[in-house]
């Protein structure tokens, strides 16, 4: 007699027993040393340039492009590579005596120099010696000191003249204005009557503007000049020029 029993098996069971076998070997996996793992981050990449001409890195922060503080600066020179500090003078600007001017040949250094124009307008320059320049503008006397030096001692020589330093140039003006007394004004400058009553203040009130009289001193004799700077005042063109040493008198009004 068989007394054996067949048991069925369902899918049930089959779950059961596979899940058992998954929990026994998770188990076991806790149970087993674990791996060590390196935790230190990885290094990112660097690129690190040079600046041009340098050997240190550049900097990681952004810097705005300045200019370098030691670029060289430039002042303009002469043609002779002098720096001059000089402006150069109106061409048409006569020379006078006391005037300095300032002579630069170029490429002849040792001809460079500055020499004061004399009373009589006479200047001394280099190889040629006294040479007349007053009464001259500073176009005609450069003109002139190139064909001097052209003739006997240089080619096709290219020379400049300038201004060093003017002559102090003075008016008195008396009478009926608000500041008599003696004033300067520029060497390279025209002042006209009306520019030289306004800087002794202006007419006062009894000034008669119409009889302005100038003393002027020409060689060893003084002139004499009646202006009626009425007219000058009222007219848009017409002026009346002031000379160094010029004694203008204001008269006064009697109405």
């Amino acid at each position: 007699m068989n007394c054996t029993k067949t048991f069925p098996v369902s899918r049930f069971t089959v779950a059961g027993l596979l899940l058992s076998l998954a929990l026994g070997a998770g188990v076991h996996a806790q149970n087993q040393p674990a791996t060590p793992v390196d935790s230190t981050p990885a290094a990112p990449e660097v690129s690190i340039s040079k600046p041009a001409g340098g050997d240190s890195p550049a900097s990681s922060s952004p810097v705005a492009d300045t200019p370098s503080s030691s670029a060289p600066s430039f002042q303009g020179q002469t043609s002779a590579g002098q720096s001059s500090s000089l402006g150069a003078v109106n061409g048409d600007y006569v020379l006078k005596p006391g005037d300095t001017i300032e002579m630069v040949v170029f490429r002849e250094p040792d001809l460079n120099i500055r020499s004061r124009v004399g009373k009589d307008g006479m200047v001394q320059l280099p190889l040629l010696g006294e040479i007349k320049l007053g009464g001259l503008s500073v176009r005609n006397a450069t003109s002139l000191v190139r064909q001097k030096y052209n003739a006997d001692y240089l080619v096709e020589p290219q020379i400049y003249l300038n201004i060093a330093s003017f002559n102090t140039r003075k008016f008195t003006i008396i009478g009926q204005v608000g500041k008599p007394g003696t004033y300067e004004f520029g060497g390279g400058e025209d002042l006209d009557l009306l520019e030289a009553i306004g800087m002794a203040g202006g007419f006062t009130r009894i000034a008669d503007r119409g009889r302005v009289v100038i003393k002027r001193r020409e060689g060893s004799a003084v002139k004499t000049l009646k202006v009626n700077a009425k007219k000058l005042a009222d007219s848009a063109t017409d002026r009346f020029e002031i000379q160094p040493g010029d004694v203008i008198n204001v008269g006064e009004s009697w109405y």
